[in-house]
């Protein structure tokens, strides 16, 4: 092995090791030898189950319903946004995020958690040993919920989608989840778990607990927002990320 490999090597072991330190990890999680040959190959693949056949045709799946969501104006939502927002990633990923609605960053550039919550998103992927390439990132809600809709370049606009919204927008949803069949699928915050889940128990009550949507299990677990709001939550976040990494790898709860 040539000494740039070995430091590439040893580059990318101490930037995941500081990771795991701020995320409040005190264990070594083991990682395999094979998945830090280098910086472009330590990262995690989609699982091989799903044949290449079918990547093209999910591809194609994603299009049709991006072309419906573009179009769609069955609630206010869509009257007032500036695009709409699909969602972003693999279209065969094992692992699917869902958030509750795009906010002003996101509406701009239509794709998903690009903010400073989304910059935090991408963090915990990457330390889960993911890019955002190889999982799927999407909301429940495809259009931004705004506070003053007559003005969406105002900042701090955001507000939580209603559950009528949710509503109207979760057939959508369920059709990335049927054409994407992820293994599992992490709800960031109380709005997206509550859509799926039909629960009124608050976050801090149901999240590190493995659920079930549509015989798919489900994590939820806190919104990157409420950890750069609260940097406290983030080990409890990172703990119920190493279960669905557990998951992934052995399918076993």
């Amino acid at each position: 092995m040539k000494q740039l490999e070995y430091l590439k090597i040893l580059s990318l072991s101490k930037r995941t090791l500081e990771e795991y330190l701020n995320w409040g990890e005190t264990e070594i999680v083991k990682m395999p030898t094979d998945e830090i040959i280098s910086t472009e190959e330590s990262v995690k693949m989609p699982s091989s189950k799903k044949q290449s056949g079918s990547v093209l045709s999910s591809k194609e799946k994603i299009k049709i319903l991006k072309k419906t969501i573009d179009s769609c104006k069955k609630c206010s939502l869509g009257s007032n946004r500036l695009n709409a927002v699909i969602g972003v990633g693999s279209p065969i990923a094992d692992l699917m995020f869902v958030g509750e609605g795009p906010g002003f960053d996101e509406d701009h550039k239509g794709e998903p958690f690009v903010g400073k919550a989304g910059q935090l998103l991408t963090r915990i992927i990457e330390v889960m040993g993911y890019i955002r390439e190889n999982v799927y990132i999407t909301n429940v809600v495809k259009c931004h919920p705004m506070i003053d809709t007559t003005n969406p370049e105002k900042r701090s606009n955001d507000r939580p989608p209603s559950l009528l919204e949710m509503e109207t927008c979760k057939y959508y949803l369920d059709k990335q989840i049927e054409i994407i069949k992820p293994k599992i699928i992490v709800t960031l915050g109380a709005s997206s778990a509550k859509s799926l889940l039909h629960s009124e128990e608050p976050i801090s009550k149901i999240r590190g607990i493995i659920k079930e949507y549509k015989g798919i299990k489900l994590m939820p677990t806190y919104h990157p927002a409420a950890l750069l709001r609260n940097p406290n939550l983030k080990k409890f976040v990172w703990d119920d990320m190493k279960i669905v990494m557990h998951y992934l790898d052995t399918e076993k709860i």
